[in-house]
């Protein structure tokens, strides 16, 4: 369980209003409050935007269809029935797939600075 951090010191300042649209826009962007947001791009600088609803849906699914098509395979040499090179290429693929999703997500691509 996470500990509640008291915060009773406020700071106040003066934006304009697009100011304040852009920052709302961002803070959104991120999945985060206003006031998340700004503590956290004045502590570290950035902020990463928060990924699609469905994104852990899809990168669940990608790795149920990786972890299936693996059994196959196994299935498959074990018989020598498939061309093991050709689903091996499959399942090379998904996996790219499944490491450009997080990729995008996880690294500074997805992140949102004061000068964004």
């Amino acid at each position: 369980m996470k500990n509640k951090v008291e915060r009773s010191i406020q700071i106040h300042f003066r934006v304009t209003q697009k100011e304040y649209k852009t920052i709302k826009e961002k803070a959104a962007e991120s999945g985060l409050s206003i006031s998340e947001f700004s503590r956290r791009i004045l502590m570290d600088g950035k902020v990463l935007a928060a990924p699609p609803v469905d994104f852990y849906t899809l990168l669940w699914q990608i790795k149920r269809v990786g972890s299936n098509l693996d059994q196959l395979l196994r299935k498959l040499n074990a018989f020598g029935i498939a061309y093991s090179l050709d689903l091996e290429r499959c399942e090379d693929d998904i996996h790219e797939m499944r490491r450009l999703m997080i990729e995008s997500f996880i690294t500074d691509k997805g992140s949102t600075n004061g000068s964004n």
